[in-house]
């Protein structure tokens, strides 16, 4: 009896670290690669644009974004403040700010997404998430294009 109950452990443990169950998927291993670049050139001032395509209100052309020890400093050559980025620009991000909005849309298993990233320092340059498939105008994409190091 020992030794069957040794054996039925054995099996359980064989069979809970499957390698299927720690495999991540591959939008995984490029987003964490992408991070880790991003993370591992250690930028933090940068300028950049970035359009947002939505059916909301307020997007429609991109937004010129100066980022000074990763706070947004200007946008489109004038300072902004804290209140104008939650509600003015509140389509106005931080690469980090991306990273987190694609980890969010990801765990909420989108319907369809896009997702690019730069070869170079891996910050996201395409990134598009339909999250129904059922319902219209509620997908949005975000594009980053003219990424200076300041």
């Amino acid at each position: 009896m020992k030794y069957l109950f040794k054996i039925l452990i054995i099996l359980f443990t064989i069979a809970c670290s499957s390698e299927d169950s720690i495999t991540p998927n591959p939008i995984e291993m490029e987003l964490s690669t992408a991070l880790k670049k991003w993370n591992d050139s250690e930028i933090n001032s940068y300028s950049y644009s970035l359009y947002v395509s939505c059916y909301c209100i307020g997007s429609g052309d991109p937004n010129e974004i100066k980022v000074i020890n990763n706070k947004i400093r200007k946008v489109n050559g004038k300072s902004v403040t804290s209140e104008q980025l939650e509600n003015e620009y509140w389509d106005v991000k931080t690469i980090e700010e991306l990273f987190n909005i694609i980890e969010s849309k990801l765990e909420d298993n989108p319907f369809s997404h896009t997702i690019k990233f730069d070869q170079s320092f891996g910050y996201p340059i395409d990134i598009y998430f339909d999250m129904d498939e059922m319902i219209a105008d509620e997908e949005i994409g975000y594009y980053v294009t003219n990424f200076k190091i300041e």
